[in-house]
């Protein structure tokens, strides 16, 4: 008899590190990242020879905000599934 792998009465266990705290947490840590981020891709705008290191907040400012859309996206799914 093959036993069930997902029985009714057991609510899954997350992860510390996936929990609604850590996940609020990390929202807010790469909201902040993204401010920097913005701050650095105007900073290099505004001086020339800045000009040809902007990929680097453009990309950090790119992936703080990818992170983002994805944690709160994931955190949405959570709890609207409760």
């Amino acid at each position: 008899m093959q036993l069930d792998q997902n029985p009714f009465f057991r609510k899954t266990i997350t992860p510390w590190y996936d929990s609604n705290l850590a996940c609020w947490g990390l929202i807010w840590s790469m909201v902040l990242v993204f401010c920097f981020g913005v701050g650095g891709v105007i900073v290099a705008n505004n001086d020339p020879a800045l000009g040809p290191h902007i990929w680097f907040p453009l990309l950090l400012a790119g992936l703080s905000g990818f992170l983002v859309v994805k944690v709160y996206g994931r955190l949405n799914n959570r709890i609207n599934n409760e």
